[in-house]
């Protein structure tokens, strides 16, 4: 039901890396003599979220390489391309001579990162960040900021993206208010693939949008990451509306597969909501623009 734009693949990746690990860690980073020590002034990123992240910290213009379908802020799309949802390309890399390379632990390999280091001697500094919920954007924001020695305008743009999610949370909150629903939870299955058919559970920054917003997060309980679930279980959870991310804004999902099932609510509702994947999937500020049409769709139920 979507095409294999990185944002899926980098979702898929995580099943076979069967992540499960802290978020906003420093890997290997160098101590710094902020008086004596120039700050990383040549950065790789290897996911597309990541040149957001750095972009928010105040310094994409020293940003010299970036992952495949990077593509905010629009200056990345002209920089070189280092890596993808399944490789990287380390004699590109070594030709940028980087000193930070920032990485995602759910779109990298621990193998590939191994790699990585064993290129770079030991002046070449590495960030690893994995946001679980919306508030840790803007603790990686403020990190990568720190190492950057652009506190100021992390922490500005940190606390801007904390405002926002306080925002849509006193939101939700008088809405359940107003509508006297504060036991009203819309049933919601979240659609990452359709062949095999996955979801996510309850570790996924999406899952805390989903909670955020008044949904059930169905298969919220499931022990992997992106597990994979059958469509005989999903129409037995009966969810109320079904979510899914696609790889731009002019495409739409085949919702066939459910919709060919009268009885299921999320039929009756008509409720198949496709989701721009640069808005959604990305661990970035723009995430917050999915939040809202998260929560405008499952409030248009409750």
């Amino acid at each position: 039901m979507r095409s294999k734009g990185f944002s899926i693949a980098l979702i898929a990746s995580q099943i076979l890396l069967g992540i499960s690990l802290s978020f906003s860690s420093h890997d290997s980073f160098a101590k710094q003599d902020r008086y004596t020590q120039p700050y990383p002034q040549r950065i790789i990123t290897l996911a597309p979220h990541l040149s957001e992240l750095v972009d928010s910290a105040g310094s994409s213009d020293r940003l010299v390489g970036v992952s495949a379908f990077s593509n905010h802020p629009a200056s990345v799309k002209q920089l070189p391309i280092t890596s993808d949802a399944r490789s990287i390309d380390l004699e590109k890399m070594k030709s940028l001579r980087p000193d930070l390379i920032i990485y995602w632990r759910g779109g990298t390999s621990e193998s590939q990162i191994q790699s990585i280091k064993k290129t770079f001697n030991k002046d070449v500094q590495f960030i690893a960040v994995e946001p679980k919920k919306l508030s840790d954007i803007a603790t990686d924001i403020e990190s990568i900021g720190k190492a950057l020695g652009t506190d100021l305008i992390a922490k500005k743009n940190a606390d801007g993206l904390r405002l926002k999610i306080t925002e849509l949370r006193n939101q939700e909150n008088n809405q359940t208010k107003k509508k006297n629903i504060s036991q009203r939870k819309v049933r919601v299955f979240y659609q990452v693939w359709a062949q095999p058919l996955m979801t996510l559970n309850q570790d996924h920054i999406i899952s805390d949008i989903i909670q955020l917003c008044g949904g059930e997060q169905l298969f919220a309980n499931e022990k992997v990451l992106v597990p994979t679930v059958s469509r005989e279980a999903v129409i037995k959870a009966n969810p109320e509306i079904i979510f899914t991310a696609v790889d731009n804004q002019k495409m739409s999902s085949d919702w066939s597969m459910w919709t060919s099932f009268p009885q299921l609510a999320a039929t009756k509702n008509k409720a198949f909501i496709d989701l721009d994947g640069d808005i959604i999937s990305r661990p970035s500020p723009r995430i917050m623009q999915g939040a809202q049409k998260i929560c405008a769709e499952i409030n248009r139920l409750r």
